[in-house]
């Protein structure tokens, strides 16, 4: 037998954690996820997602609670999802027609077994920081599962509606209602598909309940009926596009942990608990918000939007909620015993936990939408009060696709044009002379419209 040098645990630990940033950079380097010429998206294969922004040495510590603002965050998160989906089947529907080499190319088995080893870490990255949030303390039992959960769902029925008074208190109601339709879109164009996952193998009864929970979401079949054609249909009506991942650069990175999370928990089998514990939250809870959403769009676009989408989970959702807990999660508990209860309780908190962020974030981009302009006039006061950080040069037609910042930072053309990009409906105008205060954390991309445009940003 030949010996050779041997490696302490540190070290092999350092090698592995050098292959698998690597296999990220690799993966995030496919063409799919590479510079687009616009900021929308023409086929569900096309997923820019700025590679540039990695940096291998923040992804290899799991983020904190107050760095879910950081365009590593946004990045993580856009990964993950290409990830997850390459699982999934996309087709384009009329009048796209399907780009063989590009479906080929997302779907390419090289590249989704890059995706596939760095998926831990990314997972590890962007979820890791819910342990130190959401602690389970027991004992539990059956009683008090039911009595803890029973309160958090009673207090979300009972609580007025932020979603309604943002939206219709907006300066522009109808552009922050299709910026939250957009937040909607990442998850139910392909709604359920997580929940997919969780239905093969031998579960007993349990796989069959899961089942019909699934089917309802699927229209038993009859694609009309299906909840992701119903939301095409709403999408078509509010005047935006229904195509699968259209707006792919507008989802915030809190709104792509929530499709996320159910992959994470689906995924990995062994969250299995989890991953009930959260789809009983999910749909208990949207049978108590989704009448408050149908309100707000029917008092925003009148008749001209059907609602039937909300209206529908409004009614099967108490169905849902209902399944889930007398004919899941009571016989688990009750045929496995306590020991699966702390996940059940972990997974209900934590996507209430991600649920909450979301809906700040996006009220938050109502916000800095609605005072755009006056960011615009700061701008202008500001511009001089210190050294500019970074200074970039880009020619005709460059798309700098949506992103975020860490911090909140001023923005200046120096020369040239360019359109100032925060949402498919709202986009400044900039030229030389001019600029605007960024929020850290908000969405915005730049086109430049002129020969050149040099331009500068100063974190404040």
């Amino acid at each position: 037998m030949m010996l050779g040098t041997t490696q302490s645990s540190s070290q092999i630990v350092d090698t592995l954690r050098d292959d698998e940033i690597q296999a990220l950079l690799q993966f995030s380097s496919a063409p799919a996820f590479g510079q687009p010429r616009s900021f929308y998206t023409t086929h569900p294969y096309q997923r820019p997602s700025r590679p540039q922004d990695i940096d291998p040495a923040q992804l290899a510590t799991p983020l904190a609670s107050d760095g879910l603002a950081s365009p590593e965050h946004l990045l993580a998160q856009r990964l993950l999802l290409n990830i997850y989906e390459q699982d999934l089947v996309f087709l384009p529907k009329p009048p796209q027609r399907l780009d063989m080499k590009a479906f080929k190319g997302f779907y390419d088995p090289a590249n989704m077994a890059l995706g596939k080893q760095v998926r831990p870490l990314l997972e590890h990255y962007t979820y890791g920081w819910l342990k130190n949030e959401v602690h389970i303390n027991g004992p539990w039992c059956e009683e008090s599962f039911i009595a803890h959960t029973d309160k958090v769902l009673e207090d979300v029925g009972q609580g007025p509606s932020r979603l309604h008074e943002v939206l219709t208190g907006s300066r522009d109601p109808q552009r922050a209602a299709r910026f939250f339709l957009i937040q909607c879109a990442g998850d139910f164009l392909s709604e359920a598909s997580a929940m997919a996952r969780n239905v093969l193998g031998n579960a007993g009864p349990h796989t069959s309940e899961l089942f019909k929970i699934l089917i309802d979401e699927y229209g038993y079949g009859i694609d009309k009926k299906k909840h992701s054609s119903i939301f095409e249909t709403l999408l078509d009506q509010a005047g935006l596009s229904s195509q699968v991942h259209h707006y792919w650069q507008f989802y915030t990175a809190s709104s792509l942990s929530l499709t996320n999370y159910f992959h994470y928990v689906s995924a990995n089998h062994g969250e299995f608990f989890r991953y009930i514990g959260a789809m009983y939250y999910t749909e208990a809870s949207l049978a108590l918000t989704t009448g408050h959403q149908s309100r707000a769009l029917k008092d925003i676009f009148g008749d001209s939007v059907s609602t039937e989408y909300f209206d529908e989970h409004q009614h099967i959702d108490v169905h849902h909620g209902r399944m889930a807990l007398e004919r899941l999660i009571i016989p688990l508990i009750r045929q496995y015993g306590p020991q699966v209860i702390p996940d059940l309780i972990r997974g209900f908190e934590e996507f209430r936990l991600l649920q909450d962020l979301a809906d700040e974030e996006l009220y938050a981009h109502i916000k800095w939408h609605d005072e755009l302009d006056a960011c615009r006039a700061r701008a202008s006061m500001l511009h001089g009060s210190k050294p500019a950080d970074a200074r970039f040069t880009e020619p005709l037609g460059e798309v700098s696709v949506l992103h975020c910042h860490a911090n909140t930072e001023l923005f200046w053309v120096e020369s040239g044009e360019l359109d100032f990009v925060v949402s498919p409906q709202l986009a400044l105008k900039l030229g030389a002379g001019e600029g605007v205060i960024i929020p850290k954390g908000m969405l915005h991309g730049t086109h430049v419209t002129s020969p050149s445009c040099t331009y500068t940003v100063t974190a404040l």
